[in-house]
C-alpha cells in the first residue's frame, strides 16, 4: 500500500430520487478532491436512497434498482475521472438473477469492481466469492456493508486475503452520537485492531425516520481508524445530518503493525475452529435461547458511555 488521503462522506440521499443524489455524491467528490483524497467513501444506497424503514416503496426496490453501466453510474465515473478519485457509491444493483445492495468502486479508469452485500436478507449475495478483494494499485480494499460489520469472520477473511483498507458503508440506525460511539465505532475499531487493517465508515444521514422512536433515524457519522484500532478521525457535524471525515492512510503503519507480524496470527490454528462452521453448533445453542425482539428502545440506544460518566467523588 502507498501512503493517500481518503475521505468518508455521508450525504443524505432520497429514496428514488436519483439525480438530486447524484448531485449530492459530485458535491462530496469534488470537496474530496480539494482535499487532496484519493480515495472518496460514500454511504450504503448513496446513489439510489434507501429511506428504511418506509413500508412499501415507491417506486419499487426494482424500479429504483440501477445497473453498473446506467447513465448514472457513467456520470459518476466522469466525476472519478474529473477528479481523480476512486469513489465507492452505494447503490441497489439491478443485477443477472436479481436485485443486489451494492458498493461499486469508480475510478478514472472506470469500474474497478463490485462488492455485494453478503449480510441482506433476500439480497444477500450469491456471488461464489462472497468477499472479495480489490487492488486499486494504490492499495488493496475489502468492503462490508452495513450489518456486515458486525460479522468478525468477514473481516478476518479479508485481511487474510490482503485486504488493508476495509470500507465499511452504513444506512442504519442509531441516530445520536452517544449510541453510535458505543454500537458502532466499537465494533469499527475491533475489526481494525483485530485485522491490522485501516477502516474508513461513512453513514447515511437522516435526522428521523417519521413515526418511529427517538433513536430511528440515521446518524450520519464518519470515521477513520487505524490498524492499532486507534481513532484518525471522526466527523463533528451535528447527528442526523451530512458531514465529512478526512484522514492519512500511512503506510508505515501497515509496515510497523503488520498482521503477519501479530502472535495472534502465526500462532493461530484455522483446523481448531472447525466447529465454527458447523451449522448444529450454532443451531444448538440458539435452540435454547429467548426469541429476539429488535428493541430500538433499549439502553444500548439512549445510555450514556460510561467513559464520559463523571469519576466518583471520594467520601
Amino acid at each position: 500500500m502507498e501512503s493517500f488521503t481518503a475521505t468518508a462522506a455521508s450525504t443524505s440521499a432520497r429514496w428514488g430520487e436519483i439525480e438530486a443524489n447524484l448531485e449530492k455524491i459530485i458535491r462530496a467528490a469534488e470537496s474530496a478532491a480539494e482535499a487532496g483524497s484519493r480515495l472518496l467513501l460514500l454511504p450504503e444506497c448513496s446513489l439510489t436512497g434507501a429511506d428504511w424503514p418506509t413500508g412499501e416503496k415507491q417506486p419499487t426496490v426494482d424500479e429504483a434498482a440501477l445497473a453498473l453501466d446506467s447513465p448514472p453510474m457513467a456520470e459518476i465515473a466522469r466525476c472519478a475521472s474529473r477528479t481523480g478519485l476512486v469513489i465507492a457509491v452505494g447503490l441497489y444493483e439491478d443485477a443477472p438473477g436479481g436485485v443486489h445492495i451494492t458498493q461499486a468502486l469508480v475510478g478514472p479508469r472506470g469500474l474497478e469492481g463490485a462488492y455485494r452485500k453478503a449480510y441482506a436478507g433476500e439480497l444477500s449475495s450469491r456471488d461464489a466469492d462472497r468477499f472479495p478483494v480489490f487492488d486499486l494499485g494504490f492499495a488493496r480494499l475489502g468492503v462490508m456493508i452495513c450489518y456486515d460489520n458486525m460479522f468478525p469472520e468477514a473481516a478476518r477473511m479479508l485481511a487474510l486475503a490482503g485486504a488493508e483498507v476495509l470500507l465499511s458503508p452504513f444506512t442504519s440506525l442509531p441516530l445520536s452520537r452517544e449510541a453510535w460511539e458505543l454500537y458502532r465505532l466499537v465494533a469499527l475499531r475491533s475489526r481494525a485492531q483485530d485485522n491490522r487493517t485501516f477502516v474508513l465508515s461513512a453513514s447515511h444521514a437522516m435526522p428521523h425516520v417519521d413515526g418511529r422512536p427517538p433513536e430511528w433515524g440515521y446518524s450520519g457519522i464518519c470515521a477513520a481508524v487505524d490498524p492499532l484500532g486507534r481513532v484518525l478521525g471522526v466527523s463533528d457535524g451535528e447527528s442526523g445530518q451530512p458531514q465529512s471525515v478526512t484522514a492519512e492512510l500511512d503506510e508505515a503503519l501497515l509496515r510497523t503493525y503488520a498482521l503477519a507480524d501479530d502472535p495472534a496470527i502465526r500462532n493461530r490454528r484455522p483446523a481448531d475452529y472447525a466447529p465454527l462452521a458447523d451449522a448444529e453448533l450454532q443451531d444448538e445453542y440458539l435452540r435454547g435461547a429467548a426469541p429476539f425482539t429488535y428493541n430500538v428502545e433499549s439502553d444500548w440506544l439512549t445510555a450514556e458511555p460510561a467513559w464520559r460518566a463523571e469519576p466518583a467523588k471520594e467520601e
